[in-house]
């Protein structure tokens, strides 16, 4: 399944609000789609630039199509790189939901 245009635009929005417009240089969250499947990330930039100039990246959530029942699932990933879904088994037609929860971080699993 595609991600359509109305989906894309939330997770788009969703991204440029998460990070402050005095911290973008140092710090951005993006996205990355595939298979219906919308990979966040938290990208850094390098502490010393001086040794390094590629910025880290590093995953936040994984928002699912599951078109079997039509609705978006939020996955966490674990330190070896495996996806989990989100504890509650949260379910939503829109990924806007998904995303108040990675936001508020009720559990500490997104954001630490």
């Amino acid at each position: 399944m595609q991600v359509t245009d109305e989906h894309r635009a939330i997770v788009r929005r969703w991204c440029t609000r998460r990070v402050p417009e005095s911290q973008r240089d140092s710090m951005q969250i993006s996205y990355s789609e595939r298979a219906g499947r919308i990979t966040l990330s938290c990208r850094r930039a390098p502490v010393f630039p001086e040794l390094a100039t590629e910025w880290s990246t590093a995953p936040i959530a994984q928002l699912r199509y599951d078109a079997a029942d039509a609705r978006w699932v939020l996955l966490w990933p674990d330190s070896g790189g495996r996806w989990h879904r989100y504890p509650d088994e949260t379910k939503a037609s829109s990924p806007a939901p998904l995303l108040d929860i990675v936001d508020a971080d009720p559990t500490g699993i997104f954001w630490g």
